[in-house]
């Protein structure tokens, strides 16, 4: 079952975000480090505001598609040390991370 890692990165008072290096270093960096265990593909979304018009929650959004949650769990495991080591030199953030399943609409 398709299985979409998304990583989010709320916006907060004197939070930082370099959204630069993120798109040229550390973006390339997740998929060197987890392609081989199945990273099939990957985007990034700015959030620019509510469903009001008010500020986004969530400033950066990651998508990370995987074929299973497990590819994601051996991924990180092996080479989630240099890729979460990586997030101080683009944020002051703790990433969240949510392992979300396709469900089928029958």
């Amino acid at each position: 079952m398709a299985t979409t890692i998304t990583v989010l990165y709320e916006t907060t008072a004197g939070s930082t975000f370099d959204l630069a290096y993120y798109m040229a270093k550390h973006m390339p960096l997740v998929e060197e480090k987890f392609k081989p265990f199945g990273l099939r593909s990957w985007r990034v979304l700015r959030g620019v505001s509510d469903q009001s018009g008010g500020d986004a929650k969530f400033g950066i959004i990651a998508n990370l598609e995987f074929d299973t949650a497990q590819q994601f769990r051996d991924a990180v495991a092996a080479e989630g040390g240099p890729v979460f080591g990586d997030v101080p030199n683009f944020t002051n953030l703790t990433p969240v991370v949510v392992i979300g399943e396709m469900v089928d609409p029958a």
